[in-house]
């Protein structure tokens, strides 16, 4: 399975206004600047060029390598809610093809539950708080039972 590609830079974007429209400097000046940059970038390439996978169980599972970024830009004074979503990248059910190593396509995906975020435990903090060092997400969960109550994200695969 192709999945998506980790770019050299590992620059990563923010994501879109509330309203669905592209985020603007006009719309949400705290956040027109901020910039992500990935941390143990080289890790994530190997596990990307390996096509690593990870099984989700109904327990929750700990990501691993952990989620870790470097924040700046951030109007220092400011306060920020930092969160983490997981989207598809497809709209296709996959299936592990032991006699060739691969990952084939299994039919159309089922529909998307609503997503359940993660908020970082640190949230809400002002903006030279995240910037002072790196941001984790070590305490994230993936789970694929969608009725958790343990505050864990929520991903039927």
């Amino acid at each position: 399975m192709d999945g998506p590609q980790l770019s050299q830079s590992c620059e990563l974007s923010l994501p879109c206004c509330a309203d669905g429209g592209p985020l603007s400097s006009a719309k949400a000046p705290q956040v027109s600047g901020v910039r992500v940059q990935l941390e143990m970038h080289a890790l994530w390439q190997q596990f990307d060029q390996l096509g690593t996978e990870m099984i989700v169980t109904k327990a929750g599972r700990r990501m691993f390598p952990t989620f870790q970024v470097q924040i700046s830009g951030m109007d220092p004074a400011a306060e920020y809610v930092l969160l983490m979503d997981f989207i598809p990248v497809d709209d296709k059910r996959y299936r592990y093809a032991f006699h060739s190593s691969s990952w084939l396509v299994a039919g159309r995906a089922d529909v998307i539950a609503p997503s359940r975020m993660h908020f970082h435990p640190d949230s809400p903090a002002c903006g030279a708080q995240w910037m002072k060092q790196t941001v984790s997400f070590d305490t994230l969960k993936l789970t694929n039972n969608l009725l958790d109550d343990n505050g864990h994200v929520s991903q039927c695969l």
